[in-house]
């Protein structure tokens, strides 16, 4: 009997993360000079060792600018840069990337600047190493394969590798999505489709599947 809303889905979500394919740009030696001054919480070359801050190693090129760009534009509007009245404002927090302890780091970044960090972090060897071994996957991570891969590696160029990424940055950023999913808060991160996947998940839920991801090899 739901055997054809749940097939919709899965046509919906697949159609969502396989868009077409564009160019890859950006300096990865130009972008190495201006990741110095991102090392001190994202490791040397993109391996974090700081719990709760996320690995930028082999990232995808266009997940990294897409991210970088709406942080940017969220914190120039945070500080009267971007002119707009304050209830489309307040939209803009709520639709885009918006990090505050990111905002003096990405103020001033021109989209140069940009692409050639997303070419540099995305060029990385993943290096992540985990406290544990490999767990058992959670029944519900048949939502995540879709867009993010069987084991954590995303196939897509616009979705993120979540395969040994750090489980506490994981949890913070799946309960933040299902917090707005919940309450329409105004500083959540805003998605759709991972609005509706994480929405019926426990805290406990989040963390097992944070947990089983952090602990899959990333490359």
């Amino acid at each position: 009997m739901h055997a054809r809303p749940a097939l919709a889905l899965l046509i919906s979500l697949i159609f969502t993360c396989y868009p077409a394919y564009a160019g890859h740009h950006g300096d990865a030696q130009r972008g190495a000079v201006l990741a110095e001054k991102c090392e001190g919480c994202h490791g040397g070359n993109g391996n974090s060792r700081i719990d709760g801050f996320p690995n930028l190693a082999n990232q995808k090129y266009f997940y990294l600018v897409k991210q970088l760009r709406e942080m940017r534009t969220s914190a120039q509007g945070r500080t009267g840069v971007i002119d707009k009245p304050e209830h489309d404002y307040s939209e803009l927090l709520r639709q885009r990337r918006s990090n505050e302890i990111m905002d003096a780091f990405v103020f001033n970044l021109t989209d140069k600047d940009i692409e050639d960090l997303a070419a540099y972090y995305s060029r990385e060897p993943c290096n992540a190493k985990s406290d544990g071994a490999v767990l058992t996957a959670p029944q519900f991570d048949i939502r995540c394969q879709v867009c993010h891969g069987e084991r954590g590696i995303a196939s897509n160029r616009n979705v993120p590798n979540i395969a040994g990424q750090d489980a506490a940055y994981l949890e913070q950023q799946l309960l933040n999505l299902k917090g707005a999913s919940e309450n329409d808060g105004a500083q959540k991160r805003r998605a759709s489709i991972m609005e509706g996947q994480v929405r019926h998940l426990s805290e406990q839920d989040i963390r097992d599947i944070s947990l089983y991801y952090s602990r899959l090899p990333c490359r």
